[in-house]
């Protein structure tokens, strides 16, 4: 490896981390997860600036040199840094795309991901203090020992970059939450509530069609959602070990200006992606068609995708 560049790797680091502490001064929160996120990330920093110093004094030819170069290897410990940055930030950035005003950052992580990188952070603040002492056998020990938990941490760290890349896609095809209201309606049903409805004839019929629609009309106040919501849950029940999808909306007067055709469907395409993250690929496609121009999807492509 050229001794240049684990000492490039580093300056490259130190960029990011001042940009990511940039950023958590900068998120609209108080907790305690941000603070230490900023006071690790800082204390690497001064870290690894004065590693960079010993690299640029040492002789690249000395064992101690060598086995310092292993701290950057493709995803070992100052790779594994670099991807949490990164996540931080994209994370934080919503993708990147921030306003001036910096108005969009907001702290959006879970419990168990910011734990998974304050550990990358700490095996990394153990691997540099053992690295400025100066002991190339007890780097060398460290690192043996930290390959054991790369794996481990890369899978981590992609998982959730990955769901963090697949909830943006899912809130760009629709905003609407359909099965938050469904949640909601469903709250409120007593037991017992529209079990007429699902022992109905008319109803098994429906179910056993392969091409079938149920038209239950009825005044205003009747129930009608609530029915709707009890079948919905049946639905969902019924084919949730099944290659079946089960999507749906709920129509509301109040509303009617954001009920056009293409609103729903693209509704109904979130509601199926997001029950089976393994088709999003045409959906991905679309996204990456439209977002960079700020324009929405077609009705023909929004159904091509369905």
């Amino acid at each position: 490896m050229d001794p240049l560049s684990v000492t490039a790797s580093i300056i490259a680091v130190l960029q990011l981390s001042a940009k990511v502490l940039g950023y958590l001064s900068d998120v609209k929160d108080a907790s305690k997860d941000r603070m230490q996120c900023a006071v690790e990330i800082s204390n690497l920093y001064n870290l690894l600036f004065n590693l960079r110093v010993h690299l640029e004094e040492e002789n690249p030819d000395e064992p101690w040199f060598t086995a310092v170069r292993a701290l950057d290897v493709e995803n070992g410990p100052l790779d594994q840094f670099k991807q949490a940055l990164e996540i931080l930030q994209t994370t934080m950035t919503d993708g990147g795309r921030l306003n001036k005003a910096r108005k969009a950052l907001r702290w959006k992580f879970e419990k168990e991901e910011i734990a998974s990188i304050l550990s990358r952070m700490e095996r990394l603040k153990t691997l540099i203090k053992i690295a400025l002492q100066m002991d190339h056998f007890k780097l060398s020990q460290a690192l043996k020992n930290d390959t054991q938990h790369i794996k481990v941490v890369v899978t981590s760290l992609q998982t959730h970059a990955d769901d963090t890349e697949h909830r943006r896609l899912l809130e760009w095809v629709s905003p609407t939450d359909y099965p938050a209201q469904q949640s909601d309606i469903i709250k409120r049903k007593q037991e017992g509530t529209g079990q007429w409805f699902l022992n109905a004839p008319e109803v098994a019929k429906w179910l056993s069609e392969a091409k079938g629609t149920l038209f239950c009309p009825g005044i205003p106040g009747a129930g009608k959602t609530m029915v709707a919501a009890i079948a919905i849950d049946h639905l969902l029940t019924s084919v949730q070990d099944s290659a079946h999808g089960v999507a749906y909306v709920f129509c509301n007067y109040k509303t009617k200006e954001e009920q056009d055709t293409s609103n729903m469907l693209a509704a109904v395409l979130k509601q199926l992606v997001q029950a089976r993250p393994s088709i999003a690929g045409s959906v991905g496609q679309l996204y990456k068609q439209h977002n960079n121009r700020g324009t929405r999807p077609s009705l023909d492509e929004v159904f091509s995708c369905l």
